[in-house]
């Protein structure tokens, strides 16, 4: 207790450099949010939670306030509703940690995943980012999965995404790391600011990613994620531009960087032909518009590329060519038929 008490005290003093904020952006997730905010441990790292409530419009913010005064860690900043991006954009600007991680409202943490992390960070010397696997978790919170690159991620020094693509490959998953804020704030990394949630995600692993000059990964898992949520962003999609947009957002942070790396380009090649399948599940989909949005993608991917990398499907291949009225160079189609063994043994094993 007395350990708990100082720290709360250091906390209190005028621009007091903390190890680490952990920002929760909040909006109408009263159902999940007593649980998220329980679920992060006392520790022996100085640390910080900052409570963005973005205009909730249920009983979030009591809750919030509630918990706040049992737990000095926590502050909570009551805003007007601007979306996902720009709360979390507001969060790092506030906080005062060495690092930033991210807590979603409707996730929960099973261990104590920001001491684990503080601490790797402290042994090697302070890196970008550091990474860890994660749990998906179902509506009832009753059954755990591993997430796909767990057990496929083999470097145990720090390395750059280039050594370790596969974190690219699957959900952005940006919650199960923590940042350096220095380094996000010389980069000038920010996330997108637009309406709700909006695939924001995205463009920030990418861009993080792929800047960091180095990133360290532990296969333990912390961050239980509920896949699927009646509500989530994927789930509750209205808008078919927000995946497309986000695709050429990313798209936008490769050229930028010059990015030639192939493997990188594989499987951003491949998130292409994903978005655009999740696009034609949105509440505004009609062919037309699709196909408006489909020809745009192709037309900025490399032919080069789209044949020959693994990750995509003969089905999108010969999508590409029908947009693009072209005929693509053979297809490594013994690549792509490996690749769809490896997912499916980890799908079923991992």
């Amino acid at each position: 207790m007395r350990a708990i008490i100082d720290l709360c005290a250091i906390r209190s003093e005028q621009g007091a450099v903390l190890d680490l904020s952990v920002i929760i952006p909040v909006y109408n997730t009263e159902d999940y949010l007593k649980q998220c905010l329980e679920s992060i441990p006392r520790s022996d790292i100085d640390l910080e939670i900052l409570c963005m409530n973005d205009g909730s419009t249920d009983g979030s913010l009591a809750i919030m306030r509630t918990a706040a005064q049992s737990d000095c860690r926590i502050e909570v900043i009551d805003k007007e509703n601007e979306g996902y991006g720009a709360t979390v954009n507001k969060g790092i600007l506030r906080a005062k940690g060495r690092y930033i991680a991210i807590l979603e409202p409707d996730d929960y943490l099973d261990g104590d995943m920001y001491t684990v992390l503080f601490r790797l960070a402290q042994d090697f010397d302070y890196p970008d980012i550091v990474k860890s696997a994660y749990w998906n978790v179902d509506e009832s919170a009753t059954r755990k999965k591993n997430c796909r690159y767990r057990g496929r991620i083999r470097s145990s020094m720090p390395f750059r995404i280039q050594d370790e693509p596969l974190l690219l490959r699957y959900h952005p998953s940006i919650w199960s790391a923590v940042y350096r804020k220095a380094f996000l704030v010389e980069n000038n990394i920010r996330f997108k600011e637009v309406a709700g949630a909006g695939w924001v995600d995205n463009p920030f692993l990418v861009d993080t990613m792929l800047r960091a000059e180095n990133i360290v990964y532990t296969d333990e898992a912390f961050y239980c994620y509920r896949e699927q949520r009646v509500g989530s962003s994927t789930s509750a999609m209205k808008d078919m531009h927000v995946p497309l947009d986000r695709w050429h957002e990313m798209t936008d942070i490769l050229e930028d960087l010059n990015i030639k790396d192939e493997a990188i380009l594989n499987i951003h090649a491949y998130r292409a032909f994903y978005n655009l399948k999740v696009a034609r599940y949105a509440q505004n989909y009609t062919e037309e518009l699709w196909l408006e949005g489909a020809k745009r993608i192709t037309h900025r991917l490399d032919p080069l590329i789209v044949a020959h990398s693994p990750f995509v499907s003969l089905r999108d291949k010969k999508l590409y060519e029908r947009l693009e009225n072209r005929r693509l160079e053979s297809f490594r189609v013994i690549a792509h038929c490996r690749t769809l063994i490896t997912e499916s043994y980890w799908r079923l094993f991992g």
